[in-house]
């Protein structure tokens, strides 16, 4: 059984605008991993992710779907999404920063799901492209999924974490999970 969970837009919107206002100049890119890395914090150390987003393969390491559906305002989102994430931020070229238009709602968030952004703002804050790039692709979820497909969940699970299976069993029954 694979692990799965509903990623939530609008809190995926709070954490897309959290980042922005929390790492000066956030490109699309160290937005995304930054996401990459609260979730896989979180998951490892309270058994669920921050945003629930679905983690895909891609070139340049590890995608949230959502969230880079978001940022790329694509038009099959509802358009209350979109109009949220107007409200939320700006985003110009692909290279060019996400601008926050105001600071996120924390509401949206846990102690710990700050906690977890923080700890992956600071892996992330200052980095260039390229050892972003480096990092994530020794990511074992990443190395193992297909290219263009769903990345595990059960593998953002690093292996020397303490009571690694036992985590992996109690996130497997306590997600939204659905048989694969």
């Amino acid at each position: 059984m694979q692990i799965k969970f509903k990623p939530n837009y609008q809190k995926i919107i709070e954490a897309i605008t959290w980042v922005a206002n929390n790492i000066k100049d956030s490109s699309r890119y160290t937005v995304l991993k930054t996401l990459f890395y609260g979730d896989k914090f979180h998951l490892q150390k309270y058994g669920r992710p921050v945003t629930g987003d679905t983690y895909i393969k891609m070139p340049m390491g590890p995608v949230a779907s959502s969230a880079y559906d978001i940022i790329k305002a694509n038009d099959f989102l509802p358009e209350s999404v979109l109009n949220a994430a107007n409200e939320a931020f700006s985003v110009g070229g692909p290279r060019d920063p996400i601008i926050p238009n105001r600071q996120a709602n924390e509401d949206w968030f846990s102690e710990t799901d700050i906690e977890c952004l923080n700890l992956a703002a600071e892996k992330c804050r200052g980095r260039d492209f390229g050892s972003l790039k480096e990092e994530t692709h020794r990511e074992q979820a990443w190395v193992e999924a297909e290219m263009n497909r769903e990345m595990s969940f059960a593998l953002l699970i690093d292996q020397d974490t303490p009571n690694r299976d036992a985590l992996i069993e109690y996130i497997r029954e306590t997600s939204a999970c659905q048989s694969v």
